[in-house]
């Protein structure tokens, strides 16, 4: 059973409301606002387990939105829902830290299965070993620090997790596929090309060049893994 706390920031009209029963019939602990400044301070008071943002009823980008709710709580699912249509800057939000972005409005049993399966995701996190070491690189699940010896590297949320994922299981080659579902979710719009483009700047943050990949390794014809 759910007893997980979802914030709702949106406009409180319909959809709002019928968003809100619908967590409720499935367990969810709802706090729903019409307020940025509220939801904020839920986010750093009250760790919620997701959050849902419409995009097209806050004020700024899409990428400072994500930016800004990431700092403020690394461990809470986030999904933005906007019907903008440029794929540029959906990217820098998913860069940025949100889970899924939405260009479509979903339907509410889509949304509402999203938002579990988020919920699901972070609890595997939860539940694995908070710090992991691989050769010099040490990554603290608690904080969503990495360290390369004694130097801290600054990752995106999404590097993090692309990080954490093949450092977790450093003898399976994961296909583009595979990151895909595992970092982003399914039924998400982001295409092989971003995985690779992700990939490439995580290895210029680990130190990895072009002639020696001491970290992530391409395997031809399959995916990644980490060396």
């Amino acid at each position: 059973m759910f007893s997980k706390i979802v914030i709702i920031l949106m406009a409180q009209n319909r959809m709002a409301e019928r968003l809100e029963s619908a967590l409720l019939k499935n367990d969810f602990q709802v706090i729903s606002t019409a307020d940025p400044d509220r939801a904020l301070n839920h986010l750093r008071h009250d760790n919620p387990h997701a959050i849902v943002v419409d995009w097209d009823f806050v004020n700024g980008s899409m990428a400072e939105i994500a930016r800004t709710i990431r700092e403020q709580c690394q461990k809470t699912g986030f999904i933005l829902l906007s019907k903008n249509k440029k794929c540029d800057e959906r990217i820098l939000a998913l860069e940025e830290g949100a889970d899924d972005c939405l260009a479509v409005q979903p339907s509410l049993d889509e949304l509402v299965a999203k938002v579990k399966a988020l919920v699901r995701r972070i609890d595997v996190v939860d539940h694995s070993p908070k710090t992991l070491r691989v050769k010099d690189i040490l990554i603290n699940l608690n904080n969503h620090e990495v360290r390369k010896g004694d130097q801290l590297i600054d990752l995106t949320y999404t590097q993090f997790k692309i990080l954490y994922l093949l450092a977790s299981q450093r003898e399976y080659v994961f296909t583009r596929d595979e990151i895909l579902d595992k970092v982003w979710g399914e039924n998400t719009y982001v295409t092989d090309r971003t995985v690779d483009v992700h990939v490439k700047r995580l290895r210029e943050k680990l130190g990895d060049d072009g002639n020696t990949l001491k970290y992530i390794q391409t395997i031809h014809g399959l995916g990644y893994r980490f060396a």
